[in-house]
């Protein structure tokens, strides 16, 4: 990154960073657009060529997160099994909040206790599911609007990201094993439902 680059992504950090900080001090409705530019020591104009919203600021990284897993799905190889290309796609996704969980912790609160963040956050889910179908649909050369495959199969990557991801916030730990704990758990339970 450039000086110029760098200078920026610390300015859109300090401004995230203290956007959480009054968020969790005095509750989302609570504060205003000039309440975060005085913490985090800009004009408000500045916040707004970072941010549109108040709300961007906990959704921030959703354009980053969706531009990372498109290129890990491309980069996987046509024909491969899904659960493989689950897996090697959501391992580095997962580094990306392992050692981040106060602050996780803190926004997933906040998105908790707020109606309109919650829409919000399941809307991005649903984006990234969708993406997930368009991509595993793509590597099974089948119609993702007549093919369920694709579909459940994104449907089960996320559920298993979530369910440890979920884990994570209430015990810590790490994330990436409470993942993996998800996936074994539903192989498990798929293979003893098959017995019985």
């Amino acid at each position: 990154m450039s000086l110029r680059d760098r200078k920026k992504e610390r300015t859109r950090r300090a401004i995230a960073d203290a956007a959480l900080r009054l968020f969790a001090e005095r509750g989302f409705e609570a504060v205003t657009i000039a309440d975060i530019a005085a913490a985090a020591e800009v004009g408000t104009r500045t916040l707004h060529r970072y941010y549109s919203g108040k709300d961007e600021l906990l959704f921030a990284e959703d354009d980053e997160h969706r531009a990372e897993l498109t290129r890990l799905l491309t980069d996987r190889p046509a024909g491969e099994d899904p659960e493989q290309t689950l897996a090697a796609v959501i391992g580095p996704m997962v580094s990306r909040f392992a050692d981040r969980l106060d602050e996780l912790r803190t926004r997933d609160a906040l998105i908790a206790a707020n109606p309109a963040l919650q829409a919000r956050d399941l809307a991005k889910r649903s984006a990234i599911e969708a993406l997930l179908a368009e991509r595993l649909a793509s590597q099974m050369d089948v119609d993702p609007a007549a093919d369920v495959r694709p579909l459940l199969w994104a449907k089960v990557g996320m559920a298993c990201f979530f369910a440890g991801y979920e884990i994570w916030l209430r015990t810590g730990g790490a994330l990436a094993d409470h993942v993996t704990a998800a996936r074994t758990a539903l192989i498990t339970e798929l293979a003893a439902t098959r017995g019985n």
